[in-house]
Parts: structure tokens; C-alpha cells; sequence
């Protein structure tokens, strides 16, 4: 999911690090799409609460708890970005905003812990990961490349039969992973306000919310109905909606449900300190693009299985060396990612235009070897394999997305490559 329009008026995040007001849990009730993702109260309350509003699939931590080590580096606090409307800030001075409603901040690296705040919220809450959680669609479907299940360069349909005589023939799966389909249905700011756009249609359809123009609609029928506006890729087009298409076409050439198999092959074998979450349409299709929520932690953990420390937090190696290969090296160029909607808005987030491009639901990878996924309300997961270094963060924010701008200032302080 993608950032919304202007945050509503707001209460400090302080007020509910040990509860929600019963008043807030009616609004959240009573609310519409647009006002659950705009960054406000009622987000907040969403976001920690989820599998209060939707049907979830709890996934247990099946193995003992494996601890992350601790080895705090207080300096990490001191490393400075320039902020979107503030100027130059500290991490720690940005955390300590109040104003700027950051939640949680946590930094691993060679599966120890150096820098964890958590300014907002407590260790243990679950929060969702947003857009943080495509890489799960990611890397199943590339599993399944890997054993040669799919053939990410035949078209989608030859797997997902079910979208044949659809604006879908011919799409690659490829494309799809990269989210260069040409297909109609890409997030804009302006999609939210369409009732007859898609990307819309698609979270009303997760939500079990009515369309005005439609009724109830099911998520897999909104996807069939898209359109294609231009041939595939020929630039980055941010969708959601992708995301799901993934998840149906895993569930396909699987013949089980996505949290299953998510269970079965990746978080089975993380020695995590809680259940993950993931939260359901009404039909029971897993909404696996953004709504799947942990503790910071968790998330944390799903971020190392990319790193050389995966063994610290894992029983199985989950992320083959060449799924990560293909990430990191099968990029397309930057002109590509620069040509949608998103590369500029990404840039800005980051405070830099030096990323190469997006690549297999990843939305940013560089030259390193680093990649970073962004999730709406600045939630934020980097990973740098090659510095065994993992920062993940969670935040209830639309109107400020500075947060995402520390990252590569950390991963780039010098004080990883020893």
C-alpha cells in the first residue's frame, strides 16, 4: 500500500502504548478504506488491531524461541539525515518527536541487536508491516522459479488458468514480480478517489467493503477485470493488486492456501518470539501486499533470512543463495524504475536518486547489494546482505516519511564494513 492522502488531526501516539479508547474502536469500526490507511487515530488503531477487523490466519512460532544477541552501539542514535520538513536531525532526535509519531526503531546486525527504541509502543505489540510484506509473495513465488514449478517467463496464465482469455494473456510472471505489467491498475493518490479504478476495487474487495458503483466484490474477480493500458515492461507501475496476483498464482500451482504454505516453508523454520499474523479477504485469500502484522522483532527476523546470519534465527537456510542472487543482480535499469509514478516519489523518501531499481517485489535495490522495501504510514524494511545488517521500523505516518531517509546513512556509516 502506498501513502495517502493528508493525515487527519491526531493524539499523541503516547496515549495509547497501553490501550485504545472504546470510543476509537467504534470509529475504526464505523471507518471507510480511505480514512483506515490515511495516517490517523483510527489508522493507529488498525494498524496494532487488526485481526479485530479482518479473519486471520495466525501463524505459531513452531520452533524455540532463537534469541537475537544484544551489543548495543549508542552511536547508531547519532547518525544524521536531512529530514523532509525539519532539516538535518539525528535518528534519536527524530525518534524523540512526538509530532513525528514513530512507533519503533530496531537495528541487527550479525544477528545481534545494536540499536532498538521503542518510543510509541511496547516490544511485544503486533503491528502490521504494510507494503514490508510483499517480499513474502517475492520470495515464494521465486522458491517455486527455483524448482521449477514456474517458468517466470511464460505468461502468468499458463499457471493461473483461471485469468486465461483476460487482459492477462501474455503477461510474464517476471513482470508481474517486478511490477512492469502495463496493466491498469497501478496505486495512485488519485486511484483512492475513483470508484471505478482497480487498485480502489482491490481494497474494498480485501475489506469486504461495498463499491458503490459494484456491490461487494471478490478480490480474484477485480484482478480478471483489469485492464491493460500499455505493453509490459516498459516501466514501474507500484500495485498492490500485483501482489495478490502473485499469491493466487502460487496458491495454484501449490493447490493450498498461502498461509499454509508460508507456514510450511518459511516461518516453520524461524525461531520467532510470536505468531505472525496473516489477515484475510472474506473469502479467505490472504492479503499478503500489506496486511500482515508481528512484533518489530519478528519482522526484524523475516529480514535476516536474506543475511549471512539467517542460521541465528532460522533451522533451515529459507533464502537460497540463488533467490538472492537474482534480487540483487536480475535489476532492471533506472531510467525503467525513474518511468512510473514511484521512482521519483522512492527517491524522495530516501533522500537519494543513487539506487539502481526496484526489483522482485523489492522497491529498491543498490549497487551494494542493499535492498529496501517501503510500507504506507513509513513502515520500513532494509536489508544489506553483504553487511549482514537488517533496520526495520514501524510508524503511524503519512504527512512525514523521514524515517525512511536514515537508512542508508546507516548501512553507509562505516560502522558495518569492518
Amino acid at each position: 500500500m502506498q501513502q495517502s492522502a493528508a493525515t487527519p488531526e491526531r493524539t499523541p501516539l503516547e496515549k495509547f502504548r497501553h490501550g485504545f479508547p472504546m470510543e476509537l474502536e467504534k470509529q475504526t469500526r464505523a471507518a471507510g478504506y480511505n480514512e483506515l490507511f490515511s495516517g490517523g487515530d483510527v489508522s493507529a488503531y488498525f494498524n496494532m488491531r487488526t485481526s479485530e477487523f479482518m479473519n486471520t490466519a495466525v501463524l505459531p512460532s513452531r520452533q524455540p524461541v532463537m534469541p537475537l544477541g544484544s551489543r548495543p552501539m549508542p552511536e547508531i542514535g547519532s547518525i544524521k539525515a536531512e529530514t523532509i520538513n525539519d532539516g538535518e536531525m539525528t535518528l534519536d532526535q527524530f525518534l524523540a518527536r512526538s509530532d513525528l509519531y514513530a512507533q519503533g526503531y530496531l537495528v541487527v546486525h550479525k544477528g545481534e541487536i545494536v540499536y532498538e527504541q521503542y518510543p510509541r509502543m511496547n516490544p511485544e505489540d503486533a503491528h502490521l508491516w504494510m507494503s514490508c510484506a510483499k517480499p513474502t509473495a517475492g520470495l515464494i513465488v521465486d522458491m517455486l522459479i527455483s524448482e521449477g514449478k514456474i517458468d517466470e517467463n511464460q505468461p502468468i496464465t499458463t499457471y493461473l488458468t483461471e485469468f486465461k482469455n483476460t487482459d492477462w494473456d501474455g503477461i510474464t510472471t517476471r513482470d508481474v514480480l517486478d511490477m512492469a505489467t502495463g496493466m491498469d491498475l497501478e496505486d495512485t493518490t488519485e486511484s483512492r478517489f475513483d470508484p471505478d479504478n482497480v487498485a480502489r476495487r482491490v481494497y474494498e474487495a480485501e475489506l469486504g467493503f461495498s463499491n458503490v458503483n459494484r456491490g461487494v466484490e471478490l478480490l480474484a474477480d477485480v484482478l480478471k477485470s483489469t485492464k491493460a493500458k500499455s505493453k509490459p515492461g516498459q516501466a514501474f507501475e507500484y500495485a498492490s493488486g500485483l501482489t495478490q496476483v502473485l499469491v493466487l498464482l502460487a496458491e495454484a500451482v501449490e493447490g493450498e492456501r498461502w498461509p499454509q504454505m508460508f507456514d510450511r516453508r518459511v516461518w516453520s523454520k524461524v525461531g520467532a518470539e510470536s505468531a505472525l499474523q496473516f489477515h484475510l479477504t472474506p473469502d479467505g485469500i490472504a492479503a499478503a501486499h500489506g496486511l500482515v502484522s508481528s512484533n518489530l522483532r519478528d519482522f526484524a527476523r523475516f529480514g535476516m533470512l536474506y543475511t549471512p546470519s539467517w542460521n541465528k534465527i532460522a533451522v533451515e537456510k529459507v533464502v537460497s543463495d540463488e533467490i538472492l542472487a537474482r534480487i540483487r543482480s536480475e535489476v532492471r535499469t533506472h531510467d525503467f524504475i525513474m518511468a512510473g509514478f514511484d521512482g521519483p516519489e522512492f527517491a524522495e523518501r530516501v533522500g537519494t536518486e543513487d539506487f539502481i531499481a526496484n526489483s522482485r517485489q523489492w522497491d529498491l535495490v543498490w549497487e551494494d547489494g542493499d535492498m529496501m522495501k517501503f510500507g504506507l504510514m513509513a513502515q520500513g524494511l532494509y536489508v544489506s546482505p553483504a553487511r549482514d545488517l537488517v533496520v526495520v521500523y514501524f510508524n503511524v505516518n503519512n504527512g512525514d516519511l523521514s524515517c525512511h531517509r536514515y537508512v542508508r546513512p546507516i548501512a553507509t556509516s562505516g560502522l558495518f564494513d569492518r
